[in-house]
C-alpha cells in the first residue's frame, strides 16, 4: 500500500520574505487502539502481548519528528554575521561563529547517528512481531513438552533482552547528547547577553526588540509541538512553512520551519507581528534576532531530548514487563506445573497475536514518518 505522505505548504504570507524557501515533507501514521494488559484475557499474568508499547511508540514518534524539525532548522539557518559591527570584538565574533557551527554539528549528529537508534528500536519491534507470529503456533504444540517449550520461550525471551539492551544504550547516548546541547544553550545565551549589552548603547530598542522576537517565536514553537502531537494521534495533515524572520528587501534569517496549528489565526498574528518588527531593521537588530532564534532552537531540541528519553524508557519498561512474564512461563514449563499444563491459552495467544499485529502496522508507518526539506 502506498505510504500516506502528506506534503503541503501554506500560502506565502509575503512573497519577498520567503523567496527561495523550502517546505518539509511529513508522513503520518495512524495511531493503534490502546492495548490494555487485562483486556479479554483468561490468564493475564501469562499474557505475551505488547502491553505498554503503543503509547510509548506514539510519544517516541512525536518527539522524533519535533527533534527532526529543530535539527533541520538549525542546519538551514543563516550564519550569524557580526563583521559589519565594529563595536563587537573579534573574540566574541569568533566565539559566536564557533558556537553556531557546534549547534550544526550536534544537529547533524542527531540526524545521522542518534535518530537511527530510534529507527532501530522501532525495527526491533517489527522483527519481534515476525518471530512471535511464527513461533506462536509452536507454543501450543509444545505445551506438553517442557524441554521444547522451554527452549522456544527462552529464544523469544532472549530477543526481548536484546531489544531492552538496545533501548538502554540509546537512552544513555541521548543523555550524553543532552549534556552537549545544554552546554550549547548556555554558550549561546551568554553570547546573546553580551551582544545585547554591547549594542544597547548604540542601537536603541535592542532589549525590547529581542523580547518581542522571543515572545512571538515562543507562541509559534508551542503551537507547533501541539500540532505535531495532534497529527501523530489523528493522522491529520501537517502544514509546515518557512518562518518570516527577515525584513523586506534584506537577506532572510534562514529562519525556522514551523508547523501551523489548528488555530492558524494565532500563528499568523505572531508572524505578522514579527514582520512588522523587521520591516525597518538595522544590521544590529538583524544579527541579534538571528542569535535569539538559534538559541531558542537549540533549547527546544534539548527539551525534546528530555521527552524522548522518557518515552524510550517507557519502551524499555514494556520490554522489561514482557521479559518478566516469559521468565514466569519458563519457570512453570521447567517445573512441569500441573496448573500451567491444564490451562487453555489459545484465546489469550490469539489476542496477543492480534495486538502484536496492530503494533507492527503502526511501527511500519513510523519507519516512513519524517520531516524533510523539498525545494519549492
Amino acid at each position: 500500500m502506498k505510504k500516506p505522505y502528506k506534503v503541503m505548504a501554506l500560502s506565502t504570507l509575503i512573497a519577498t520574505i520567503v523567496a527561495g524557501g523550502i517546505m518539509p515533507s511529513y508522513a503520518s501514521a495512524e495511531e493503534p487502539a490502546p492495548i490494555y494488559a487485562n483486556q479479554d484475557l483468561k490468564y493475564p499474568s501469562y499474557y505475551l502481548g505488547p502491553t505498554g508499547l503503543d503509547h510509548a511508540m506514539r510519544d517516541t514518534k512525536s518527539n522524533m519528528l519535533v527533534m527532526d524539525l529543530y535539527a533541520l532548522t538549525m542546519l538551514k539557518q543563516a550564519d550569524i554575521n557580526l563583521d559589519g559591527l565594529p563595536s563587537v570584538g573579534d573574540n566574541l565574533k569568533t566565539d559566536i561563529k564557533a558556537n553556531q557551527n557546534l549547534t550544526r554539528e550536534n544537529a547533524t549528529y542527531w540526524l545521522n547517528n542518534l535518530k537511527s537508534g530510534i529507527i532501530t528500536t522501532n525495527q526491533n519491534i517489527i522483527s519481534y512481531d515476525t518471530k512471535f507470529q511464527n513461533y506462536s503456533r509452536y507454543l501450543l504444540q509444545y505445551k506438553n513438552d517442557p524441554d521444547k517449550l522451554t527452549a522456544l520461550l527462552t529464544k523469544l525471551n532472549g530477543e526481548i533482552s536484546q531489544n531492552k539492551d538496545q533501548v538502554t544504550k540509546l537512552v544513555d547516548d541521548l543523555k550524553s547528547f543532552r549534556g552537549k546541547l545544554e552546554k550549547d544553550t548556555q554558550n549561546l545565551k551568554g553570547n546573546a547577553e553580551k551582544i545585547v549589552n554591547i549594542l544597547t548603547g548604540e542601537e536603541a530598542g535592542i532589549p525590547l526588540f529581542q523580547q518581542q522576537i522571543e515572545a512571538n517565536k515562543a507562541l509559534i514553537d508551542e503551537n507547533n509541538k501541539i500540532y505535531i502531537g495532534s497529527s501523530v494521534a489523528t493522522a491529520f495533515s501537517v502544514y509546515l512553512i518557512l518562518s518570516p524572520f527577515a525584513p523586506i528587501g534584506a537577506a532572510g534569517l534562514g529562519g525556522s520551519i514551523f508547523g501551523v496549528v489548528s488555530s492558524q489565526q494565532q500563528i499568523i498574528k505572531a508572524q505578522d507581528q514579527i514582520i512588522k518588527l523587521t520591516q525597518d531593521i538595522s544590521m544590529a537588530k538583524l544579527q541579534s534576532a538571528r542569535l535569539t532564534i538559534v538559541q531558542s532552537d537549540i533549547k527546544n531540541l534539548t527539551d525534546t531530548i528530555d521527552k524522548a528519553i522518557v518515552s524510550l524508557e517507557n519502551i524499555k519498561t514494556a520490554w522489561d514487563g514482557m521479559g518478566t512474564k516469559y521468565d514466569s512461563l519458563i519457570k512453570s514449563a521447567k517445573a512441569v506445573d500441573p496448573e500451567f499444563l491444564a490451562m487453555d491459552i489459545t484465546a489469550d495467544l490469539d489476542t496477543a497475536k492480534d495486538h502484536w499485529e496492530q503494533i507492527r502496522k503502526y511501527a511500519e508507518n513510523i519507519q516512513s514518518s519524517e520531516i524533510s526539506f523539498l525545494n519549492k
